[in-house]
């Protein structure tokens, strides 16, 4: 599975590329002045560090189905911005670590934390169906996360697939690309060379379709195979060390994860912390 980042937002315009009235204008042939200017020796600035709230990150919000997207949103469109953003935080910065350079050890130490995170969002700012569906998708993601594998000659991250079914689609829907991948490769790679606003990608798929009604047993054969990976995802065992983590007030669950953190994970209890610490700002930041 091929994780992305929502696209379709603006990004932030630090200029505007026309011509302001008033601005400085140079004439051909003229020099132009710099103004006097002061020097300063580096080596006696004293160097000052900024708090850690004083430049505020908000993550991006990953794409993985839309099923799994809109579970979340429809869950989280309610909640305030801080509990929102820690839910995606999380999501993120523990599930999904993109550091490839850290070790197995604190990827899997991050997993059980943002679990545990997870955990106390539920029983902190949801409630009923609500919470259930919440803590099934991010137990969901989790699995996802445990898949992770690393190409060592090109660095690429791959992840199992999810099924991507539209929302509202009927249950027996199925991509029909998907299905081109799996059954026919050679048509699949050709169309995935073809020119995108061109007809032969139509031409290669209107041929597989034809191809699939002498072969009605691809379909049935890839619905059980995306099922039985879809069930092996859910059912995939979490151990955490941190589960029993006191999650019915701020204080106490704070305190005893930190407290656990410190006992158990000596090597990289800091970064541990550090991904806690973020955690309370976000859910702590003024609206």
């Amino acid at each position: 599975m091929r994780i992305q980042t929502e696209t379709g937002r603006t990004a932030i315009q630090l200029y505007s590329p026309q011509n302001r009235q008033g601005g400085l204008q140079v004439a051909a042939g003229a020099a132009i002045a710099h103004p006097p200017h002061d020097t300063v020796e580096l080596g006696s600035v004293k160097p000052r560090e900024l708090p850690p709230d004083a430049i505020s990150h908000h993550v991006s919000r990953l794409f993985f189905s839309p099923e799994v997207n809109a579970r979340l949103e429809k869950v989280l469109q309610d909640k305030t911005a801080q509990v929102e953003e820690a839910a995606y935080q999380l999501i993120e910065n523990n599930l999904f670590k993109a550091n490839v350079d850290i070790p197995d050890e604190e990827r899997a130490a991050l997993l059980e934390v943002g679990l545990t995170q997870a955990k106390f969002l539920a029983d902190q700012y949801f409630s009923g169906q609500d919470a259930a569906d919440f803590m099934d998708t991010i137990h969901l993601l989790a699995a996802v996360a445990k898949t992770r594998t690393v190409d060592p000659a090109t660095g690429s991250v791959r992840y199992a697939d999810l099924p991507q079914k539209p929302v509202g689609a009927p249950d027996d829907y199925v991509d029909t690309s998907k299905l081109m991948q799996r059954f026919d490769p050679a048509s699949y790679k050709k169309m995935q060379t073809a020119p995108e606003d061109g007809t032969e990608r139509i031409s290669i798929m209107l041929q597989f379709v034809k191809k699939l009604r002498d072969q009605p047993e691809w379909l049935s054969e890839y619905r059980k195979e995306e099922q039985a990976s879809l069930d092996q995802l859910k059912a995939t065992k979490l151990p955490n060390r941190f589960e029993q983590v006191n999650t019915k007030d701020l204080t106490s669950f704070l305190q005893e994860l930190q407290a656990r953190i410190a006992d158990s994970t000596p090597s990289y209890k800091d970064p541990l912390q550090a991904n806690v610490a973020a955690f309370l700002r976000v859910l702590s930041r003024q609206p």
